[in-house]
């Protein structure tokens, strides 16, 4: 049975779907103002690899990703992008530059998870397509008193919630007995927070009940998911940072509209940092995914740094850790290479994996784990080396039930294993011959294995014997 932590219950506890068979996800997507990072990557990846298991293990899965696409951010970038222009054609130019921000970085956010091979969402609903819907949402929160009009703008109450802190584990009664009033004076309570902001001159705006303005940012998350998934869904994800006040916003709007549960379960990824300092552009160490290709031009190394570490806990980035991958990586496919050489010497070895087969197990036992990638790896690499030990014993169709089950979990996991190098023409043929340099080590053919290590000097590779396998380079 599959557990998840719950940020909601503050436990694991088993999953169980509101529908058989099948998983409502969503997901916080974008706010397209800036290029995104290996922090916007991680997330995705996260819950991609979610995706992916529930569908090996028979769930089908329903997953929204939002795009927000009308924001503060959004705003102030393009006004910072805009010639100075006045009057009228100041505030329509404006309103032409943030829609073309948007677009820009949602394009270019396509582009950076399509390049890590991380599945577009079954549903990508934009903020401005939902403005309708948001009204509606409104307009039933204020006929429940749940929400009230203040200087143009219409707020949510969190004293008319009593759950109201519920989700980042917050007392609610001291919350709400906090300070009163907000500094502007339209806030009952300095929690409260706006699900429709009146228009500031030049801005995005639309028509409302209340005056031309905009949404909320809570807002708009609430209805869209609602709107595609139903009142009630099996999970809301995002980073941890969205746990307060964002998603504690979320479900209570929801929660106060329909009476009802929101999301049955939260799931939240830790915070991703680069040499241990969070990302910043004045500290000169914020990664987008288009830095990252520029150094390392294979996914499967970033991802694996995000599979060492649980996705509830923080992971730390740096080229160290792209090494260390690297090395893992080239651990699994000189075992793959190996065994292929020998299928290729005989098809008949190549045989399935069974369904008790231990390996399996051990893989599934980690991710039924709350999704344990750790622990998975640990799996893989435990399949790596008991798969090398049978080829040494001549054992070939055990080696491939090994090579058979990592090719799976790599799929599962997103891992790609091919080989990312330099001189793709000549990638396939240099792994071959490590693999076949391998193999005569292991059969103690060393002028063999000398003979080979020879001919790849002579193509401009250099190889090192370490403990963990044979590691090689372009010259």
């Amino acid at each position: 049975m599959l557990k998840i932590y719950n940020t909601l219950t503050k436990e694991k506890s088993d999953f169980k779907p509101i529908e058989k068979d099948k998983v409502k996800m969503y997901v916080c997507g974008p706010t397209v103002y800036d290029s995104p990072h290996i922090g916007h990557a991680r997330s995705a990846y996260v819950f991609e690899t979610a995706r992916k298991y529930f569908e090996y293990i028979g769930f089908k899965v329903v997953l929204v990703r939002n795009v927000t696409d009308v924001d503060d951010k959004i705003i102030n970038k393009a006004a910072g992008e805009l010639e100075k222009t006045s009057g009228i054609d100041a505030g329509y130019a404006l309103r032409e530059k943030c829609r073309e921000v948007a677009k820009r970085y949602l394009d270019e956010y396509h582009k950076a998870m399509d390049s890590l091979d991380i599945r577009r969402p079954d549903h990508e609903p934009k903020a401005t397509e939902n403005i309708n819907e948001m009204i509606r949402f409104i307009e039933a929160l204020l006929k429940k008193d749940h929400a009230y009009r203040a200087g143009g703008n219409v707020y949510f109450s969190v004293e008319s919630f009593d759950k109201y802190g519920e989700l980042s584990g917050q007392d609610a009664r001291n919350m709400r007995s906090g300070p009163r009033a907000d500094a502007d004076g339209d806030k009952r309570h300095q929690l409260d927070f706006a699900l429709w902001k009146k228009v500031k001159s030049g801005e995005p705006s639309w028509g409302s009940p209340w005056g031309e303005g905009r949404p909320g940012w809570h807002i708009e998350c609430s209805v869209m998911s609602t709107v595609i998934l139903g009142h009630e869904f099996d999970i809301h994800g995002g980073g941890l940072d969205l746990v307060f006040p964002h998603h504690e916003n979320e479900k209570a709007q929801a929660e106060a509209k329909t009476g009802s549960a929101f999301a049955h379960v939260w799931m939240h990824n830790g915070f991703l940092t680069v040499r241990g300092a969070k990302m910043s552009k004045s500290l000169g160490n914020f990664i987008t995914v288009e830095d990252y290709f520029k150094k390392h031009p294979d996914p499967d190394l970033l991802k694996i740094i995000f599979l060492s570490s649980h996705y509830r806990s923080p992971v730390d980035y740096s080229e160290d850790k792209v090494k260390e991958a690297a090395a893992a990586k080239a651990r699994i496919t000189r075992f793959i290479k190996n065994v292929e050489l020998e299928i290729e010497r005989d098809p008949s070895k190549n045989v399935p994996i069974p369904d008790r087969d231990a390996s399996v197990s051990s893989f599934r036992r980690a991710m039924n784990d709350d999704f344990n990638t750790p622990d998975a790896l640990s799996a893989i690499f435990e399949a790596v080396q008991s798969g090398n030990n049978f080829l040494t014993n001549g054992k070939t169709k055990e080696a491939c039930r090994e090579r058979n089950f990592i090719v799976k979990c790599a799929d599962i996991l997103g891992l790609s294993l091919k080989v990312q190098d330099v001189d793709k023409r000549s990638a396939g043929e240099i792994e071959s011959l490590v693999a076949e340099r391998e193999i005569a080590r292991g059969r103690k053919a060393f002028q063999e294995a000398d003979a080979i290590r020879e001919r790849l000097k002579e193509m401009g590779v250099e190889i090192e014997d370490t403990s963990e396998g044979t590691i090689w380079r372009k010259n």
